[in-house]
């Protein structure tokens, strides 16, 4: 009978579809299957019937800025793209972070050539063979290179915790016997002196390391109250060693001061000698009253006297 026949042929579809898996032949098999209940059901019901099976089986994928992680269900099958894409069943996009490789911390793949900032966690350097310890805040810049599925799979460890542990091993074995203040020291001149060393060791898939950074927003702070402490002694060491340094540069001055007024005390003494030499005591003796004739008439002004108003005066104003 009829039935009997539909039934047969909706029994070779179904096995069909599932000895295959791609997206082809489960529609084709479908589109079969309709076909075949066009012969028991009415037109309308099988017309709805597809637009259930298209609504539910098919989806508009918009994949701008990013890539994404297309498989196949029942299969192994598994592919990479973006930009904008119609999928249908059995295919759909992964959404399993742990299946990002290095990416899964940031919920999507990047594309090729993308320029990506990469967050640090903070690191932990000990310093002074583990007597104090340092919090460095990091981040680094890289371009995202080519990578498959291959790359993820074998990958599963995160950028960021790979950047981490590469950086905190640099640091610690080049500050581990040195002194807080040199640490301090050492930690600014390896991320502005050393970056393509450290670089060259991150050797992460599918990333270039162009730029490693401290992070501009955060110090190098102290990890633990030790330490903190110990940053205060320095830091008051300095303003001590700052304040001496005024208060001899203000000596310095004050014995340039005293050195000069020294000088010029010679000056007038040599000159005054030299005075009594050339006129004897007496006459070195009127020259000094009318040096000081003269700087009094300067300061009082014309209405001092007439005795003053010359200076053939002011040797008379001092008889």
């Amino acid at each position: 009978s009829a039935r009997a026949r539909t039934q047969a042929l909706c029994q070779s579809v179904g096995a069909m579809a599932a000895t295959s898996a791609t997206p082809f032949c489960v529609h084709a098999c479908a589109a079969a299957a309709l076909a075949c209940l066009l012969a028991v059901l009415p037109v309308p019901v099988v017309l709805l019937a597809a637009a259930v099976w298209v609504f539910a089986t098919c989806h508009f994928v918009e994949a701008h800025g990013h890539r994404v992680m297309i498989r196949t269900a029942w299969s192994n099958d598994v592919r990479l793209a973006n930009g904008s894409m119609l999928l249908m069943f059995p295919q759909y996009v992964v959404t399993d972070k742990n299946q990002f490789g290095p990416w899964q911390s940031r919920g999507q793949l990047p594309l090729v050539g993308q320029v990506l900032e990469v967050d640090v966690p903070e690191v932990l350097v000990m310093v002074e063979q583990g007597l104090y310890c340092l919090k460095v805040n990091t981040k680094v810049v890289g371009c995202v290179q080519d990578f498959t599925v291959e790359n993820l799979i074998q990958n599963p460890i995160s950028i960021e915790h790979r950047i981490h542990d590469v950086i905190a091993s640099t640091l610690r074995s080049a500050v581990h016997d040195k002194s807080l203040e040199e640490s301090l020291v050492d930690i600014q001149r390896l991320f502005s002196k050393d970056v393509a060393g450290i670089s060259a060791l991150i050797a992460v898939p599918a990333f270039q390391v162009t730029q490693l950074l401290l992070d501009p927003n955060v110090s190098i702070s102290a990890a633990d109250a030790a330490t903190r402490q110990a940053l205060d002694i320095i830091v008051q060491r300095k303003q001590e060693k700052a304040r001496g340094s005024v208060l001899e540069a203000s000596m310095e001055t004050e014995e340039q001061k005293v050195r000069l007024r020294r000088i010029a005390l010679q000056i007038s003494r040599e000159e005054l000698m030299l005075q009594q030499e050339t006129y004897g005591q007496e006459g070195a003796a009127l020259i000094e009253a009318a040096k000081h004739a003269k700087t009094l008439y300067l300061f009082a002004g014309p209405g001092a006297g007439s005795a003053m108003t010359h200076p053939t005066g002011w040797l008379q104003a001092e008889r």
